[in-house]
């Protein structure tokens, strides 16, 4: 297998009115997959701002209607702004569904109050190679516990699961997996303990104050090397916490608050390998 290679796109905050701003968001879109080819595009969330919009649903299915060009897979999960009005999770992936021609195809997939997790898995020849947890982390609290949601403990319990079934399967469970979500762990707070990291750290981590324990059974299962998520505009970090590595997205999305340049981090796989990455550019001279 050569290099599979995924483009991590997170926060693109979409909106209804045709602005010169989204026009810009759907540029990148256009310039980095056409640029560097991936074999997967992941959404990590807010891919539209659905606060006070009645017609939210329309700009997302423009947005699949728009990705439906690219020969490339594509992958989401949601973040807190994609269903602040009368949209729902369901209805996101209803329209997935319908108009998606190029997605991916989910495993395990596992509802939890309207949240999805799954697994893609990653191939090399007939032998799997790597698998893709994806996560809906939520949206806010439902407690009065801190301003966001956490990993529901159901999903955190999934993740054994999957390997069970991988294990009953006979299967070579991969050992360089790698996790998708929207809104960072708090876990990532070990940021400011360190200065060994690479990126840009602008921004407070704006995480969950509940801490489920998703980082405690990564580390118990031992075969998920990174984590990646989206959520803090002007952070785009890596750093290594106990062996796993915690990555921002870059920000992709204009009309929305952030002071760095808008782009994308791309992650590249080789079979029993650990993965690669860097953060790549909207060049708006292109």
């Amino acid at each position: 297998m050569s290099k599979f290679k995924i483009m991590q796109f997170t926060d693109l905050h979409l909106s209804p009115k045709n602005n010169d701003k989204d026009q810009q968001t759907y540029q990148l879109l256009e310039q980095l997959i056409t640029t560097y080819q991936p074999d997967l595009c992941m959404f990590t969330g807010d891919q539209i701002w659905s606060q006070g919009v009645m017609d939210s649903e329309k700009v997302y299915r423009n947005l699949i209607e728009f990705l439906n060009q690219f020969d490339t897979s594509i992958a989401t999960t949601f973040g807190n702004h994609d269903t602040e009005n009368h949209l729902s999770r369901s209805d996101l992936r209803q329209i997935e569904a319908e108009l998606a021609n190029n997605y991916a195809c989910k495993k395990h997939s596992k509802i939890v109050n309207d949240k999805e997790a799954y697994v893609l898995e990653v191939y090399d020849n007939d032998q799997l190679s790597h698998l893709l947890y994806v996560i809906d982390g939520g949206d806010y609290s439902t407690t009065a516990i801190g301003q966001y949601a956490y990993i529901h403990p159901d999903h955190v319990a999934w993740i054994a699961e999957v390997e069970r079934y991988y294990e009953q399967q006979d299967q070579i469970m991969p050992k360089h997996n790698l996790l998708f979500t929207h809104i960072p762990i708090p876990e990532y707070q070990a940021i400011s303990q360190t200065k060994l990291y690479h990126g840009i750290f602008n921004e407070e981590i704006g995480c969950p104050t509940m801490n489920s324990g998703l980082f405690a059974q990564m580390l118990h299962s031992g075969n998920i090397e990174g984590m990646f998520c989206g959520h803090d505009h002007d952070n785009d970090f890596s750093f290594n916490h106990y062996g796993i590595h915690l990555n921002y997205g870059r920000i992709s999305g204009f009309h929305c608050y952030g002071d760095i340049t808008r782009g994308a981090r791309l992650i590249e796989l080789s079979p029993n390998k650990p993965y690669e990455t860097k953060i790549v550019e909207y060049d708006q001279c292109f």
